[in-house]
């Protein structure tokens, strides 16, 4: 009987464990993807030309209208 009451509590636990690893993931990788974008833009912001960067840029300050109008 204590064998099967101490699988349960080791399965309960790993549950447990894995549903705050994946909410804790959840609210990591979107600030990983975002610091991983924002670098690639000031890697492209510095290898093009001019024209380019004030064009891509622009499109970037203009996210949040767009995301102001959709909510």
């Amino acid at each position: 009987m204590s064998t099967v009451k101490s699988q349960f509590f080791q399965l309960t636990w790993a549950v447990i464990t894995f549903v705050l690893v994946v909410g804790a993931l959840s609210m990591i990788w979107p600030a990983i993807i975002a610091l991983f974008l924002g670098a690639l833009l000031l890697i492209q912001s510095c290898c093009a030309e001019q024209a380019v960067v004030v064009l891509s840029w622009v499109e970037v300050s203009n996210v949040p209208v767009v995301v102001a109008t959709l909510g």
